[in-house]
């Protein structure tokens, strides 16, 4: 037996100092991988849309040109809302609304946006408007992206319908996102209700707009096409 033992080889033990450079190798290891991980997954949450980063590339000399043809459509639809029996029309185009959202949301005290959503762009499909923004929140930034449906079945009646809801190449959560949206329209127009439609979430809003006469504004047509958006009513 001893024999045996002598000519074999005998099993190394290993010292407690040996034990504890593994156990920092294996630490050091798995921190590498989560580290990893989670900057795959940062940079995935930074991905940009393609119509966002061509919109966010247009000079700000362009948009404020564009901003100021917005502003003078808006003074005019909002004249055309204070006549009675006015059949009133609106077109805006997604250069021109994204050039509103460049200049105006910026200025100091506008306060058209929640502090923690930053540059946002929208582009029009037809039937569907994309929208994207940067969100902060605790430090953490990512781009937020999503894809609407959008129908007025009758008038004074929004509906849209969650499509898609990304942070970057992410998926997130539509029904939580089609919530957090209703929870913001519903502040700002009071009256929308949740639902669903073929598995996607849904969010309507009755409309119910005055002038400042107090006369309601109806609109009676909604239609998104690409690249532009346009609506009409009239003043009761």
């Amino acid at each position: 037996m001893k024999d045996q033992i002598k000519g074999g080889q005998a099993p190394s033990k290993l010292t407690l100092r040996q034990i504890l450079k593994l156990l920092v190798y294996i630490f050091f290891g798995l921190f590498l991988i989560l580290f990893l991980v989670f900057y795959l997954l940062y940079l995935s949450a930074q991905r940009e849309p393609e119509f966002y980063r061509e919109a966010k590339s247009v000079p700000l000399e362009v948009q404020q040109t564009r901003n100021t043809e917005v502003i003078d459509k808006i003074r005019i639809l909002h004249n055309d809302f204070q006549r009675k029996g006015k059949n009133w029309t609106g077109v805006f185009t997604a250069d021109e609304i994204n050039a509103y959202l460049a200049v105006e949301a910026t200025k100091s005290g506008a306060n058209l946006l929640p502090p923690d959503l930053q540059e946002p762009r929208i582009a029009f499909r037809t039937g569907s408007v994309e929208i994207a923004c940067r969100v902060k929140q605790r430090g953490l930034t990512a781009v937020l992206s999503l894809s609407l449906g959008a129908s007025m079945p009758e008038p004074n009646k929004l509906v849209f319908k969650m499509r898609s809801s990304q942070a970057g190449s992410l998926p997130l959560s539509k029904d939580y996102i089609a919530q957090t949206i209703a929870n913001v329209l519903r502040r700002k127009w009071g009256n929308v209700t949740q639902g669903a439609e073929n598995g996607e979430p849904t969010f309507t809003i009755q409309l119910n707009i005055k002038n400042s006469a107090g006369r309601k504004v109806n609109v009676e047509n909604f239609e998104i096409r690409t690249g532009a958006i346009q609506f009409s009513g009239t003043t009761d």
